[in-house]
């Protein structure tokens, strides 16, 4: 066989045109094999029906769709001609009618397709980005090029239609996703458009699919490309490309000697200075100018045009790079998902008729939380500015979500030890109390991102499945689903949130210890949570987030103490104050007094102004004495009162510490005793419970040795209620009565029967509350010069400290 005829051979002309795409596309060898293959098969095999082939391009933005589609135009010499229609420019009817052509009275007026069809009818078309288009424009699209032949309409059989579209690339994010696409393209191929069918765009603010069933369907049936993810090797040849090419053209035209001492370290690091999301179409747009500026500012400040301009780059800067990209393979992906850059610092040398430009210095950079990958790609995914150290208190949580996270650093042992990543951690906790704080500080600490969701978001099933689908894609990452036990309102029921589509996303989950995806979730009560949720295997971490220690309550108070104040206060008596207000109350209280002061034109706050607001805020604000009948006599009724709660919580519940007792008036009380929230026991005794009883009746006991009769009223309603019940609990339910015995008698009145124990009950109860009056009223009358003296300071000033009551008491 002489040599012409092996050059017409039709396989040796494809593997030319194979080696040609090859060596003009970077990191594309698998998109380009499939091309070519589809052309030897298009030639080989007898056409059906027009077009001639229909290709889908898949993959992230700027990674040569286009340009692969281009190229085919002018390297194959059984294709002439190329037309590139960017989908996101027709999204108007008018612009609908210019692509497809429309019927006017002077006629039928052809569109851009016919159009270039009559004039290349062997040529490449390319859609690009078809997702961008209306569903009805994608489909008259796929009519016009597939459809019935009309006789005055273009020849259709020679074209090469091409639609391509970056639907799915979040996928390419995912390691476990790229395994398959490196060892089997087809299973690849079925999983990428599995996740295309499944996007989604709004339309006439209706949810429909991004591109149509039926044009997907067609798709599927026919020549299907993926595209990889560049690497940093390609990005670096595409950007030492542009560079030279800049440079060549900025030699002939400004007649400035330009120079490069290192390009391939200058154009890896102006590359990754782009990152975390490097788009190699914005970067070769980009690095030239960046070069001119830096000729183009020296000129302007100096005033002098130089004969050369040297790039160049120093030896810290080289030695960062050979540190930093000794994993290539990784590194991009470790950006992104960290969130970080490398950040340059340039230094200008001015010499005698040159300049030159040095990156002095290279490091890298992570972004605040307020910047996110693929912002206009919803759901966002989030990176955490705030870690432990960012939080007070709270030692022995930190200590555990620590633990959590060196699990979830550690997959080797987790292979090890041959069980499953866990898959998620219930933060649990009241109001206020820090739950969403300490789950942005864990994702800050396990350095990886998070996807958000709260409110509405929890009830809506399509958005759950795009935050697991994008959790996937950039796995490691953490789902965080704030509030789980919110209640929304469903057809006008007030409903929790729908937990399967939430367990069926939990079981899909990978139990990799490497692409993980791990969920944490929050809620006040733990017990309203669905129990499918927290089952084994799904969110079965649970940590409690307790209300805040010290070390936090004053963490807020040094927080207020940065506000202008009279250098008097005592931080240790207000954080005693604030025990048990939650972190939206404990924000109240440096707000509110700054607004009291601003108010009565002081120039500072005061302990006086704070202790105010945290009694505003914890029992209400003071009433106006003015509108209380009997002011007078009501003051040392309440005083009486207060005194005698104070002295005998004193004496019989030392552990307890006293925080205040005051008698100003206010909406919810006429006065009180307050306590520090942290010095409660779990379990208390018998001894402690009748102590705890005697003091809620000490105040009416005090009330009436005082007035006689007239110290029988209202005030003591809640006293009267805590103690009654704290008779009934030790003895319907913590079985600690002498007659009635070990039985928890509320289980017998609900599941047996209610008159079980009723007559026996009722007399104990009428038996221990009797005990306990008689006994309140001795130790009324042993201490009743205490009670009387701290009655009369109460008159005088209303309130005072668990500090001065201690000395009172002393002396």
């Amino acid at each position: 066989m002489d040599q012409s005829t092996l050059n017409h051979n039709i396989f040796l002309k494809f593997e030319k045109l194979r080696e040609t795409l090859k060596s003009r596309i970077y990191d594309q060898d698998d998109a380009v094999d499939e091309v070519v293959d589809a052309f030897v098969h298009m030639v080989c095999k007898p056409q059906e029906a027009p077009p001639r082939a229909l290709f889908t391009f898949l993959g992230p933005p700027a990674v040569g769709k286009a340009w692969l589609a281009r190229l085919l135009g002018e390297v194959s010499d059984d294709i002439a001609g190329f037309r590139q229609f960017d989908m996101g420019q027709y999204t108007t009817p008018e612009d609908a009618a210019r692509l497809l052509g429309q019927v006017t009275p002077d006629g039928v007026q052809e569109g851009e397709i016919s159009i270039f069809l009559k004039k290349n009818p062997r040529a490449v078309m390319l859609f690009n980005e078809i997702e961008k288009a209306e569903n009805p424009l994608q489909l008259a699209i796929l009519e016009l090029l597939t459809g019935t032949s009309d006789e005055n309409g273009p020849d259709r059989s020679q074209v090469i239609v091409i639609f391509s579209t970056t639907l799915g690339s979040t996928m390419y994010q995912n390691r476990e996703f790229m395994r398959t696409f490196g060892q089997n393209r087809m299973r690849a191929q079925t999983r990428i458009m599995e996740a295309v069918s499944k996007e989604q765009k709004v339309a006439f603010d209706l949810l429909q699919s991004a591109i149509d069933p039926k044009l997907l369907s067609v798709l599927s049936r026919n020549y299907i490309v993926l595209f990889n993810r560049l690497s940093l090797d390609a990005m670096v040849r595409i950007s030492t490309e542009s560079l030279a090419q800049f440079s060549d053209h900025f030699i002939r035209t400004a007649k400035i000697d330009l120079k490069y001492a290192n390009l391939r370290a200058l154009a890896t690091l102006l590359t990754l200075s782009f990152a975390p999301q490097i788009n190699i179409k914005q970067v070769r747009q980009k690095l030239p100018d960046m070069v001119l500026e830096k000729i183009t500012r020296h000129v302007r400040e100096s005033l002098n045009v130089p004969r050369q301009a040297l790039f160049d780059v120093s030896e810290q800067a080289q030695a960062f790079l050979s540190e930093f990209c000794r994993e290539p393979s990784d590194l991009l992906h470790r950006l992104l998902i960290r969130n970080e850059t490398v950040e340059l610092t340039w230094e200008d040398v001015i010499g005698d008729g040159d300049v030159v430009f040095r990156i002095e210095k290279a490091e890298l950079h992570r972004f605040p939380q307020s910047r996110t990958v693929l912002p206009d790609d919803l759901p966002p995914l989030r990176f955490s500015d705030t870690g432990f150290e960012d939080i007070a208190g709270n030692a022995s949580v930190k200590k555990t979500l620590r633990e959590i996270i060196t699990v979830l650093r550690s997959p080797d042992q987790v292979k090890q030890f041959t069980i499953d990543m866990p898959k998620g951690m219930l933060l649990y906790g009241a109001e206020g109390v820090g739950k969403t704080l300490m789950g942005r500080a864990f994702a800050r600490e396990s350095e990886l991102p998070y996807l958000y969701v709260s409110g509405g978001e929890l009830f809506d099933p399509d958005y759950i499945r795009q935050v697991y689908s994008k959790a996937n894609a950039f796995a490691p990452c953490i789902v965080f689903l704030d509030e789980i036990d919110v209640k929304g309102l469903v057809d006008g029921v007030l409903t929790p949130i729908p937990a399967d589509h939430l367990v069926s996303e939990l079981e899909a989950i990978s139990s990799g210890a490497e692409d993980f995806v791990f969920t944490i979730a929050t809620a006040q009560d733990r017990n309203a949570i669905d129990p499918g949720l927290t089952a084994s295997g799904r969110i079965d971490i649970f940590v409690e987030i307790p209300e805040f220690d010290r070390e936090a309550r004053r963490f807020f108070i040094e927080k207020i103490l940065e506000k202008p104040h009279d250098g008097k206060i005592d931080v240790d008596k207000v954080v005693r104050y604030i025990s048990g207000m939650s972190g939206y109350d404990l924000e109240r209280i440096g707000r509110d007094s700054a607004l009291y002061a601003i108010r009565n034109h002081l120039d500072c706050i005061t302990e006086e102004i704070l202790i105010e607001q945290i009694n505003n805020i914890k029992y209400g604000h003071k009433l106006d004495k003015k509108q209380i009948r009997n002011i007078e006599e009501d003051l040392k009724k309440t005083a009486c009162h207060e005194a005698a709660h104070a002295v005998l919580s004193y004496l019989l519940m030392p552990h307890v510490k006293i925080e205040q007792v005051t008698i100003a008036p206010r909406y919810e009380t006429m006065g009180f005793v307050s306590y520090s929230a942290e010095d409660f026991a779990g379990n208390i005794t018998r001894g402690e419970i009748v102590n705890n009883i005697c003091v809620m009746l000490a105040g009416r006991t005090a009330q009436i040795r005082e007035f006689g009769p007239e110290g029988v009223d209202s005030g003591a309603a809640n006293d009267l209620e805590q103690a009654t019940y704290l008779a009934y609990a030790a003895i319907a339910a913590l079985g600690m009565d002498d007659e009635i015995g070990y039985v928890h008698v509320d289980t017998l009145c609900e599941n047996v029967s209610k008159t079980l124990f009723r007559s026996a009950l009722e007399a104990r109860l009428s038996r221990w509350l009797a005990d306990a009056t008689a006994r309140t009223g001795m130790l009324v009358e042993k201490h009743w010069k205490k009670i009387e003296y701290l009655a009369e300071i109460l008159v005088s000033r209303e309130i005072v400290d668990g500090a001065e009551l201690d000395q009172i008491m002393k002396n």
